[in-house]
């Protein structure tokens, strides 16, 4: 049986990132802008699959910011191989601080999603989110654990503090 699935697009002026639901994980495609085009050869660009066990964090975070309820930022870290020289890979979804009296939410903060995969500039995404926004990656995050349910692709597992 076939399960379709939706591809989830936010653009900005200096870049589109596609949120892609799968059954293993969110895939997150970034192609940078260049001088008004996508250019995926850029250093910038990113396509990677956001583990399913951390895709569950990510959506209540986004619900979280999109209906202006008190929440810590959401960081996933991606560990780097070091056989390959590769970096380890930080997605965080924060917002600014509170605005509010007495340090509560007025519901004027930005909300932004970090990419970080490298030291250079162009390694280093910071894409401000809007409602829209949110909601869009809110709706991928949901998809993908629709997908994984009907797929049968999450095995949970209890985390337990390292010793």
């Amino acid at each position: 049986m076939y399960v379709g699935g939706i591809t989830f697009i936010i653009n900005k002026s200096f870049g589109c990132l596609q949120l892609i639901p799968e059954a293993q994980g969110l895939r997150l495609c970034y192609t940078p802008i260049v001088e008004g085009v996508e250019d995926t050869k850029s250093l910038g660009y990113l396509n990677l699959v956001l583990p399913l066990d951390a895709v569950g964090g990510l959506w209540t975070t986004a619900r979280a910011f999109l209906y202006a309820v008190e929440s810590l930022d959401e960081n996933v870290i991606l560990q780097g191989q070091e056989a390959d020289g590769s970096s380890d890979i930080l997605i965080k979804l924060y917002r600014d601080k509170p605005r509010g009296q007495h340090g509560r939410l007025s519901g004027e903060e930005v909300c932004w999603l970090r990419l970080v995969t490298g030291r250079s500039e162009e390694e280093r995404r910071r894409i401000k989110l809007g409602p829209r926004d949110l909601l869009c990656l809110e709706l991928a995050c949901n998809s993908v654990l629709v997908l994984a349910g009907v797929a049968g692709s999450h095995k949970p597992k209890l985390q337990t503090p390292p010793a």
